[in-house]
């Protein structure tokens, strides 16, 4: 069993009860200490734990841990491999936006210290990227939504306003021919912000979202690049073709696909 496969029982243990020692994870993986050990900081970097002598519990601000942990759990190797493909893209030096998605928050817990200049209004993205060296965060301030631990409001978008990035990395809740869907108006508006402010925009969506709509979406316009794990429709993608938007079919191992 691999880490991502541990952690994603250890979140599942976390909905059930609210402490592990340490000595239960070496117990019940298998493990080494070492191992346990780079697993709970792992956890509590990603912002999905709070550290206690000898072990971890249920994060403090997150009370909604079951949902999110859920969401994060979900298609993970598939999010896992999706977030890989996306790391070549960021510059050296660069400074990037990171959407609230779970499959953008494995960019975040992936990304190398690159001298990186990271934007978000995700304090999971925010906690996961802050430990690495040679990487700022900049955590937009506004609205707390404590469910989905991000932060929203006009401030937010005033803020989005003053930033020039070389890669936008969003997310979605749905991809078909018509656009790119949300399941609020106001995921809509900051996603127009943010693109509006990018150089370059990668959407990072798997293939649990394709051919899926809600009651909101955006078009393509300032859409360069689509990542995702599956092959889309031929309708899709002769849209997608249409609008000069670039898609990647990540594989397992460093296999990938690019039309």
């Amino acid at each position: 069993m691999n880490q991502q496969e541990r952690v994603a029982k250890i979140l599942a243990m976390l909905e059930e009860q609210p402490k592990i020692s340490q000595e239960e994870l070496m117990s019940l993986f298998a493990i080494s200490k070492d191992t346990a050990r780079r697993d709970i900081v792992k956890l509590v970097e990603s912002g999905l734990a709070e550290r206690y002598p000898g072990g971890i519990s249920r994060p403090v601000l997150k009370a909604q841990i079951e949902t999110y942990s859920r969401r994060l759990i979900k298609d993970a190797t598939e999010k896992q491999r999706i977030a890989q493909g996306a790391l070549q893209l960021i510059p050296l030096g660069g400074t990037i936006y990171l959407d609230v998605s779970t499959t953008v928050q494995f960019l975040a817990a992936n990304l190398p210290a690159k001298n990186v200049t990271v934007v978000t209004n995700s304090m999971d993205n925010a906690l996961a990227v802050s430990p690495k060296t040679g990487n700022q965060v900049y955590l937009l301030g506004g609205f707390f939504k404590a469910d989905s631990r991000l932060l929203a409001g006009e401030s937010v978008l005033q803020q989005l306003s003053q930033f020039n990035f070389d890669w936008a990395f969003i997310g979605g809740a749905g991809l078909t021919e018509q656009g790119v869907f949300y399941s609020e108006l106001a995921d809509c508006q900051l996603k127009q912000t943010v693109i509006h402010n990018a150089q370059k925009v990668c959407l990072l969506i798997d293939s649990s979202k394709i051919n899926q709509q809600s009651a909101y979406k955006i078009g393509f316009s300032g859409i360069d690049l689509i990542i995702t794990d599956r092959p889309l429709g031929a309708s899709l993608m002769k849209v997608l073709a249409a609008e000069e938007i670039a898609v990647i079919i990540v594989k397992e191992g460093d296999d990938h696909d690019r039309y």
